[in-house]
């Protein structure tokens, strides 16, 4: 599949980076709503919010490198509804039955989402500090999942 060229890549990036902190907050939130769990999700909420720094450095390269190129696989719009839906999901975090179950089973699906989608494949380029921004950003998302998915599993075995 043929992605065209982004009409405005900072407006873009800024979202994607918006996206990651909007991820922040609702692992902030998980954090302080399972006491017993609030360095797992602080933790989680630290990485996204180097996730988004790595966007906002990648932001800055754009104005100096000509050779980097933003490709739209998605529309900024579509970047915006995704961080509505986090957003909800923060709200919905503060609902007096929302349990432990909850957040560990949406964030692993959040995560995978971006997995599946490809989230961070909007740069093209021969730089190494793209290739390494990228890579970062792709192995650090598996990582969030990998770990998701452990916790989910270690916490339904619990409580069964």
């Amino acid at each position: 599949m043929e992605y065209k060229v982004a009409k405005d890549p900072d407006a873009l990036l800024k979202v994607l980076s918006e996206h990651e902190r909007a991820i922040a907050r609702l692992y902030q939130a998980y954090s302080a709503k399972f006491d017993e769990h609030e360095v797992f999700w602080a933790d989680l909420a630290q990485a996204e919010l180097k996730h988004a720094a790595c966007l906002n450095e990648l932001r800055t390269l754009l104005e100096t490198d000509s050779a980097m190129v933003i490709v739209e696989r998605f529309s900024v719009d579509a970047v915006r509804f995704s961080i509505n839906y986090v957003n909800e999901l923060t709200a919905r975090s503060a609902e007096p039955d929302f349990e432990l179950l909850n957040a560990l089973s949406l964030a692993m699906k959040l995560e995978e989402a971006l997995l599946e989608k490809n989230f961070f494949e909007v740069l093209t380029g021969d730089g190494q500090e793209i290739r390494e921004a990228l890579e970062f950003l792709a192995r650090e998302t598996e990582h969030h999942f990998q770990l998701l998915r452990k916790a989910l599993t270690d916490y339904q075995v619990r409580i069964r």
